[in-house]
């Protein structure tokens, strides 16, 4: 017979370690708080739209930060890595928006005389361009193109056997923003005594609650919503404080949560029947983008 669910499952209190040991001072390991989930814009955080500030950005995953329900310590994971991305695309722009973004660019710094002079001679000439042999020229010849039946011609194509020339392109590449990062967790866990078993499944169970939303919301009597999962902290630290030689990460999410219970390719049990080793891979996203002034030269740092 299958499990059944129950409605009175409550989110996991206290803590759990693997291995069961005592870290010390200068002990390396990563401490997992599971919080619960408040909204950013709620009126528990008080959060501006957009962020009137780094605090008021933050406050979410920072001040503001639900309560801490459960915690677990482990040992450093595996594959530990850091990783930053920025979004850049190539963009081409006719020649008239090339135009009218160089005088947006003067005018943007106070000199809004001369962008504007700029901007009504430097349109006048690229309209000038496309009636010959520019944009216009380009529309004309995509409409005949869409007419007949002329294969996977383009309209650069045209342009190269007929004139032995291309529309200028004017590729730039922009800056779109940074890149959520996201991050993994894996850890191999083998029990050496019953204290440890129970830390283990402790420890699975955490995870799995806070992978999932919970079924009916606060005075939710007709059960029509569902709880947010849980958010988590994560933090590697150095005995007691968080350490200043590896990448730190904003409270995040769960976006995938695994477990094997035979990871050496056999199914093998202890005499109490839990399996002699497991293990967890524990896929995470930050609910906040880090930017350049939030990072520490000198110590713990994102």
């Amino acid at each position: 017979m299958k499990p059944t669910g129950s409605a009175k499952t409550k989110a996991p209190t206290g803590s759990a370690r693997y291995p069961n040991v005592e870290f010390k001072d200068n002990t390396d390991y990563v401490q997992i708080t599971f919080h619960k989930y408040i909204a950013p814009y709620s009126k528990e955080t008080g959060q501006i739209a957009g962020g009137a500030s780094m605090p008021a950005y933050n406050a979410s995953v920072g001040s503001k930060l639900g309560t801490a329900l459960f915690s677990v310590y482990l040992y450093m994971p595996e594959d530990l890595d850091g990783e930053y991305a920025g979004s850049w695309q190539e963009t081409n722009m006719s020649t008239v928006a090339v135009g009218a973004l160089n005088s947006f660019g003067k005018a943007a710094g106070g000199d809004f005389k001369e962008s504007f002079s700029s901007s009504l001679q430097g349109t006048g000439q690229a309209i000038k361009n496309a009636l010959t042999k520019g944009t216009a020229a380009a529309k004309a010849i995509s409409e005949l193109l869409s007419l007949g039946n002329f294969g996977s011609l383009t309209v650069n194509d045209v342009y190269s056997v007929t004139t032995g020339q291309l529309l200028n392109p004017n590729t730039e590449v922009l800056y779109k923003g940074p890149k959520m990062r996201n991050f993994t967790l894996n850890f191999k866990m083998a029990p050496r005594d019953e204290a440890e078993c129970k830390e283990i499944r402790k420890i699975i169970h955490a995870f799995k609650f806070a992978t999932l939303p919970e079924y009916g919301g606060a005075g939710d009597s007709n059960l029509s919503f569902v709880t947010l999962p849980q958010i988590i902290d994560v933090t590697y630290k150095q005995g007691n404080k968080d350490h200043p030689w590896v990448t730190q990460f904003k409270p995040s999410v769960i976006t995938n949560f695994n477990v094997s219970y035979t990871p050496d390719g056999v199914w093998a049990t202890l005499p109490n029947g839990a399996p002699v080793a497991t293990t967890i891979k524990v896929t995470l996203q930050e609910l906040k983008m880090v930017y350049a002034n939030e990072l520490n030269a000198t110590g713990a740092s994102y």
